[in-house]
């Protein structure tokens, strides 16, 4: 065996089995809803957890004695926000080894990422630490900024199975299960029409070590770009963004990574294809216009970088966290009609919108997160504005209309416990609120064990008396 190359045993133990299991168990414990869902032998979490101890000893004996094989998941394709993806759904114990891999191999030094991927990582990556480091390269730059942005076109379905197979063959021994295992999470199978269907291109979407592999195919991306003399690299999964001063060095980021799209096998998105000049207005440069058009704003991973250095929220996003207020009043919407006093229709449409600036989907605060990095206090007054006027529409029945503030002004709406996302956003800025990206947290209870629910108008989400968001 050619030296270096991992084999099973110098990874597997049985600790890091039951260290996966802890956190494949976690999500249940927090969210008993998500244990309902069915994996793709038609069994919940809680049908694989029944088996308790007993089902771990087993599968620590198939694991030891290198005999378990991967069942066929199921494919799932959806349509989201226009976009066609195909998940992969695998039993418990499928889900469990896979979880298993993904934790095995993404910390060794066979598999040493790059710390511009930020993406998928064990630990020390994330959005939010990416999101930091770019507005952190911006704000540092003396003059103007020369920015490449691309985005891979569909990546997950793209990555070839030959060149996968041949990156890990550099880190894992080819005859080791260990190599079988991961040969078998890139040649997966799924169950098809008239039977097992192994997929010839991609990875299966969805999986944990889906995402370890995503990232053996880029690193020699990431390491060519990182080596590149004046240029800051930024990968975050098929997100890619290189910050450097010059047009010479820029173009020639720009000519690395069109290359490696066309050795790796993959396709770039010619709508978030992206070569401009960053510069505050009245700074001259020689080199400018030459395929680096000047730009007064970029966006990239939902926010919208200015060059007076504000960070917005991109308009993707702010039509988001739109719609999450509106889904929650349109969710009070049955309580709303039934009650006749409009005091108390104004009450509940306050306390649903209360509870959905705090809500957590998925485990992620998302309004707490773009809050964190949001600078542009004028956009945040604006949406600020747009909350207070759909619960006044949604609460009266009359509309977004000025003169629905006549009614109930801004004063009375907050100190009914209506949320001032600007001022939340101060909040966390200072310190003050903590806002993790992710959350996992269950509902208040009290000495006796009773869930509560504050009253509207006692102890509201934010400040009662903030800056008012209306001019």
């Amino acid at each position: 065996m050619p030296e270096g190359r991992l084999r099973w045993r110098d990874v597997y133990s049985e600790a890091g089995l039951y260290k996966a299991a802890v956190a494949l168990y976690s999500k249940p414990v927090f969210d008993w809803r998500k244990g309902l869902s069915h994996s793709g032998d038609g069994k919940t979490f809680y049908d694989f957890a029944r088996g308790g101890l007993g089902r771990m000893a087993s599968l620590h004996r198939s694991l030891a004695e290198e005999d378990f094989s991967f069942r066929p998941g199921v494919r799932l394709d959806y349509n989201l926000n226009g976009k066609e993806r195909s998940f992969y759904i695998y039993p418990w114990k499928e889900r469990l080894v896979d979880l298993l891999l993904y934790r095995l191999l993404s910390g060794r030094k066979e598999f040493a990422f790059s710390p511009a991927s930020y993406a998928y990582r064990l630990s020390g990556g994330g959005v939010d630490l990416c999101q930091r480091a770019i507005r952190g390269a911006l704000s540092r730059a003396d003059g103007p900024s020369y920015l490449v942005k691309r985005d891979i076109s569909n990546y997950f379905p793209s990555i070839d199975h030959s060149l996968l197979l041949e990156r890990l063959a550099g880190a894992v021994d080819e005859g080791d299960y260990l190599f079988h295992l991961l040969e078998s999470r890139v040649r997966f199978s799924y169950a098809g029409p008239l039977g097992p269907v192994t997929a010839e291109q991609g990875v299966p979407f969805g999986t944990p070590v889906a995402c370890f592999l995503s990232n053996v195919y880029l690193t020699p991306v990431d390491r060519d770009l990182c080596s590149m003399r004046d240029v800051r690299y930024f990968r975050y999964a098929d997100d890619f963004l290189a910050v450097a001063p010059t047009r010479d060095s820029a173009s020639a980021a720009a000519a690395a990574l069109d290359g490696w799209f066309s050795r790796l096998k993959l396709s770039s998105k010619a709508t978030h294809s992206l070569n401009v000049r960053f510069a505050r207005t009245g700074l001259p440069s020689a080199d400018a216009g030459e395929g680096f058009p000047d730009a007064g704003k970029f966006r990239h991973l939902g926010l919208e970088y200015c060059v007076d250095g504000n960070v917005r929220l991109s308009r993707d996003k702010f039509r988001k966290i739109c719609n999450i207020f509106r889904r929650a009043l349109k969710r009070a919407g049955s309580r709303l009609r039934k009650t006749k006093e409009e005091g108390k229709r104004l009450a509940l449409a306050v306390r649903a919108a209360a509870e959905a600036a705090s809500s957590v989907r998925r485990n992620v605060a998302i309004i707490d997160y773009y809050l964190r990095h949001v600078t542009d206090e004028g956009q945040l007054r604006l949406l600020d504005r747009w909350v207070a006027e759909e619960v006044l529409a949604v609460a009266l029945g009359r509309g977004h209309k000025k003169g629905n503030f006549r009614v109930c002004g801004f004063g009375r709406l907050r100190s009914m416990g209506l949320p001032s996302l600007a001022h939340r956003a101060r909040l966390i800025k200072h310190g003050i609120v903590k806002a993790p990206f992710f959350v996992r947290r269950g509902p208040a209870v009290n000495n006796l064990g009773a869930t509560v629910r504050p009253a509207c108008g006692e102890t509201p989400v934010f400040s009662p008396c903030p800056e008012a968001a209306a001019g």
